[in-house]
């Protein structure tokens, strides 16, 4: 009997390992339960959100947020990215994150590319790939969601990957988990916002 609480215990244990979502957090988590596993005091910046660090990080990410609704708990995951010196070109940036998407694309599968440079800018030439991300002229984004076909769980929305520039020669890169209800909580927010005139 003993041995058969132990395997179950140790099955459960498993189960609650192998369906933990991103880096360890699932959508929906009370900020009570986000303080239960976070390896500080989740740290509240304003408009539901919190710096914490989740029970398992990635090297690429230096600094995780999550935004927590009283009611439908956490919304929004966001890992923030160590700093990757560059050239102009951005490739060691590109390179990382180019890593980062085949990995996602392995649990995930398909997703879109978003690689534009606003039109008439003046950084378009190959090696002003940095100073474009910079001044807010060249986005390069990756969404797993709905309309990539991508294969999410049913508690997320949307998966973005993102990178930006922190000056000429360091880039970051960005890791965000939109929960399904991320519309109704941003929408029930601006309501309450806009009641206030």
């Amino acid at each position: 009997m003993k041995r058969i609480l132990i395997t179950v215990l140790l099955l459960i244990g498993l189960s609650i390992n192998i369906f933990a979502g991103p880096f360890g957090i699932d959508m929906g988590m009370s900020l009570e339960e986000v303080t239960k596993i976070s390896k500080i005091e989740p740290v509240s910046i304003g408009d539901d959100a919190y710096l914490i660090t989740p029970p398992n990080t990635n090297n690429l990410f230096e600094m995780y947020m999550v935004k927590i609704h009283h009611l439908h708990g956490v919304y929004l995951i966001k890992a923030i990215g160590v700093d990757i010196s560059v050239t102009g070109y951005g490739d060691e940036l590109k390179l990382e994150f180019n890593k980062l998407v085949q990995n996602l694309e392995k649990n995930y599968g398909k997703y879109k590319k978003i690689d534009y440079l606003k039109r008439g800018s003046i950084w378009k030439d190959a090696d002003d790939f940095m100073m474009g991300l910079l001044k807010g002229d060249r986005s390069l984004i990756v969404s797993f969601d709905k309309e990539s076909k991508a294969t999410l769980p049913s508690d997320l929305k949307e998966i973005l990957v993102g990178v930006s520039a922190k000056n000429q020669n360091t880039g970051y890169i960005l890791l965000e988990y939109y929960s399904t209800k991320y519309d109704i909580i941003t929408k029930e927010i601006e309501e309450k916002q806009n009641n206030v005139f």
